[in-house]
């Protein structure tokens, strides 16, 4: 293991002089997994000639992706290429896979667009791409090493216990950045009585050939269940995919497809073909809605395969059963239907043949009787003028009818009797579970594994357990000196942005690297600065510095400073709405002095800087452009610069913020544009405009103070 690394930063020398000089190990930033956030985030450590380690607990890094997806397909972009002209940063929009290299170019990792020419490559591809832009940071990697504990040390620090081939290993750590990503698969017992007969996503084989000719049911209603789904299909009989509603932006619930609703995370176009098998009448099924609020399967082993039943609250018949039902409890009670059969038939002799053979359940059993009438004259949806329009006879309806509903636990104690009732089920059943399936498997995602965190270590948890409770500088809430990165950092983005795949957060990565500079070695963000004399300003109270177009010759720079960043920069493009670009205004008594900010997280600025004058620009769509209108009539919003505030795709908005203000007071939106280019007049000038009236409000806050 390697010993303190020696800096030359005094910054950093004080706070060793800090640290209790018993620890084996020590450095400045402990970096726990060496996924693609954590190979980020070293290196932009690396190049800033930082301090730090990154513990990996596998032998490689980006050793997720060698088991995920488990059918191997990203759902990244792969877009190699893109119009002659256009800069490399405004390529790198599209290269969804590819992290953020600071090299010179020659020294650079050939990105994942060099390596395949698939739009969504094969996992492998990444996997070689990752390793191989880690290979820079070997040194700095500790692979097969285990982080087993975090706790709060003396001072505030991190004490580390690691386990290693060689042994177990004690590091002691100034801050921690916890880049493991989503580690712990949702088990399912919530949805499932009989979760241990349920196969999890994580253990599936990478082909689907095992399932040959199977019946499957797949539990979930996420990327990870469709791409099992359409992996499946290949072999299977039937694939049966259940899941619960979910809400959608335009309020109601259903399903929420990427292309709808703009977010990476929902249903990708390239997973749907269980719709066509669906939809098309090819015995696949696509039940988006089975389970209402406190619903669940019920799963029983019936002879070689399993019987299933949704099941609530209500079919309980035990206090045991309503108790534990709304909290995952297994193996308990409940009446399920086995068939509803004509009075004296041939299936209702069969039943009562089968029940004979096991007197002692007669307590656990219920037959009821129903006289079935098609027609009643109260019905007020449908007449009898009605069905006779229709031709309809409601007599042929009427007859005599028994339902037996037998306890699950009856059924799991005797499996040759749930076998036999199983076969009466699938003719004198209408539901559409009645049929037994070989395999049943769940894809509820993962969420945030804290196993490795010490009781001094007290981490909250939200959207349902799945990430970390954060601030918007990404330290972990109460526990200072402790940050979240790559996916675990999703929640201040989630389902608005991209911060939650390699697309998004090898940005905020950055973002977060450049905080810790700021905080730890006063590096100041990454900033340009223009003195623009008050006599060059229209909204001076003397000024010469307007051309005959309305536009500032005091302001050129910025102009052509905030088109360029809108034309190519990667960051605002891909984590629209939470990175943007901000100018801050400061009075002097001679110059305007305007400082240019790129990609800043907004709303950790917004806070810093409240009591400046701010003007910023982000992309965004339409509050209203979701749902079934992104490919209706109205899907484009505006075609003209006057109309840009009405655009619906994807567009850049400019905002002003005077001191203390939480709300913009002045916007500017530039037209919706499919190649996202402005640079026409009809951007230009209304822009240069705008930034005359900017100017003009932070010159009259200031003289009006």
């Amino acid at each position: 293991m390697p010993r303190f690394r020696l800096t030359s930063q005094l910054a950093l020398l004080t706070i060793w002089w800090r640290f209790c000089l018993a620890a084996e190990n020590q450095t400045q930033y402990c970096i726990i997994g060496a996924g693609p956030a954590g190979v980020q985030l070293g290196h932009f450590l690396l190049h800033a000639g930082r301090d730090y380690v990154i513990f990996e607990k596998q032998a490689r890094a980006g050793s997720f992706f060698e088991q995920y997806p488990r059918h191997r397909q990203l759902i990244s972009l792969n877009k190699r290429k893109v119009r002659e002209g256009r800069s490399a940063d405004f390529a790198f929009r599209h290269d969804w896979n590819s992290l953020i290299d600071v090299r010179e170019p020659k020294d650079r990792t050939p990105p994942v667009t060099e390596r395949s020419k698939e739009l969504f490559p094969h996992a492998s591809i990444l996997v070689e791409y990752l390793q191989e832009f880690a290979e820079e940071q070997r040194g700095r990697i500790e692979y097969n090493t285990s982080v087993q504990q975090v706790r709060r040390g003396q001072r505030g620090v991190f004490d580390l216990k690691v386990a290693t081939p060689e042994g177990s290993f004690q590091w002691r750590c100034a801050e921690v950045i916890i880049a493991t990503g989503l580690a712990k698969p949702r088990l399912g017992k919530l949805r499932v009585d009989g979760a241990a007969h349920v196969l999890g996503y994580e253990d599936l084989p990478s082909s689907g050939e095992s399932f040959e000719g199977q019946a499957v049911i797949i539990l979930g209603q996420g990327n990870a269940a469709l791409e099992t789904a359409q992996e499946l299909q290949r072999y299977t009989s039937e694939v049966h995919v259940f899941s619960r509603a979910r809400a959608l932006p335009g309020g109601g619930k259903g399903v929420r497809f990427a292309y709808q609703t703009h977010y990476v995370g929902d249903i990708r176009a390239g997973r749907t073909t269980i719709l066509d098998t669906y939809l098309l009448k090819s015995l696949d099924t696509f039940d988006f809605d089975a389970f209402e609020a406190s619903q669940r399967l019920a799963v029983v082993p019936c002879e070689n395969k399993l019987c299933v039943w949704a099941v609530s609250k209500e079919e309980c018949n035990s206090d045991r059963c309503r108790q534990l039902h709304d909290v995952g409890g297994q193996n308990l009670s409940y009446m399920v239907e086995i068939a509803t059969v004509q009075n004296q038939s041939a299936l209702h002799m069969q039943l009562k043949s089968i029940l004979n053979k096991y007197p002692d359940i007669e307590k656990k059993t219920r037959w009821k009787y129903e006289e079935l009438d098609f027609f009643s004259e109260d019905n007020e949806f449908l007449s009898m003028d009605k069905l006779n329009m229709l031709g309809i006879d409601p007599q042929v309806f009427k007859m005599g009818t028994w339902n037996l509903q037998v306890s699950t636990s009856v059924l799991r104690a005797n499996p040759q009797l749930a076998a036999e009732l199983a076969q009466v089920r699938q003719v004198g059943s209408h539901d559409n579970l009645r049929y037994p399936m070989d395999h049943i498997i769940r894809c509820f995602g993962w969420t945030f594994d804290t196993d490795i965190l010490d009781e001094s270590v007290k981490v909250e948890l939200t959207h349902n357990r799945k990430y970390p409770k954060i601030t918007s500088a990404w330290e972990v809430l109460g526990v200072p000196g402790m940050y979240a990165a790559g996916t675990l950092s999703h929640s201040l983005d989630f389902r608005k942005s991209a911060g939650g795949f390699i697309h998004g957060f090898r940005y905020t990565s950055r973002a977060l690297f450049r905080l810790l500079e700021e905080k730890n070695f006063n590096a100041p963000w990454p900033q340009i600065s223009w003195q623009v004399p008050l006599t060059l300003t229209c909204g001076a109270t003397v000024s010469t510095g307007c051309d005959g177009d309305g536009s500032d010759l005091g302001l050129e720079p910025l102009l052509e400073m905030l088109l360029s960043r809108i034309n190519s920069a990667s960051g605002p493009y891909q984590m629209f709405e939470f990175l943007g670009d901000m100018v801050l205004f400061e009075m002097h008594p001679a110059h305007l002095e305007l400082r240019y900010l790129e990609e800043v997280p907004l709303q950790h600025f917004h806070e810093r800087y409240r009591s400046m004058s701010r003007l910023t620009w982000v992309f965004r769509y339409s509050d209203s452009f979701h749902g079934q209108k992104v490919l209706g009539d109205a899907r484009v919003g505006a075609t003209r610069a006057q109309d840009a505030h009405r655009s619906n795709f994807l567009h850049p908005m400019l905002a002003f913020f005077p001191p203390g203000a939480v709300n913009a007071t002045m916007r500017h939106w530039l037209v919706e544009d499919i190649f996202t280019q402005w640079g026409a007049p009809d951007d230009r000038v209304p822009v240069s405009k705008f930034l005359n009236r900017v100017v003009a409000s932070v010159i009259n806050l200031t003289s009006s103070l």
